[in-house]
């Protein structure tokens, strides 16, 4: 049997439609992965750059350094929960505590008489 033209041109716009769709899927699921690797490299070389002393809530044997490293490294076999455990660390530790900006004394507490 043979298609009608416009059957034909209708199959053909509503099949380039359906690819450009999964096209623009694909393109946007990319740009989220690259988007995730680019913070989760952001907090790796954060974490390397920054002392123990700097982290919030830090007592004599803690290593939150290590322990971040070290979460970061192993979530990133799966690439999603890398993204996420980086935006965490950011969003935690980053972001509230920029690198630097920490004295290594504890604030003195005078009293006014």
């Amino acid at each position: 049997m043979l298609i009608s033209a416009a059957n034909e041109a209708a199959a053909l716009g509503i099949a380039g439609g359906i690819g450009a769709f999964f096209i623009c899927f694909y393109v946007l699921i990319i740009a989220a992965f690259i988007t995730l690797f680019v913070f989760w490299l952001i907090a790796i070389v954060d974490i390397a750059q920054r002392k123990n002393s700097e982290f919030p809530n830090v007592s004599e044997n803690d290593t939150p350094k290590n322990t971040w490293l070290l979460l970061l490294l192993v979530t990133l076999i799966v690439p999603v929960a890398a993204g996420v455990v980086a935006i965490i660390y950011y969003s935690t530790i980053m972001k509230k505590i920029p690198r630097g900006k920490v004295d290594s004394a504890p604030p003195q507490i005078t009293k006014d008489e």
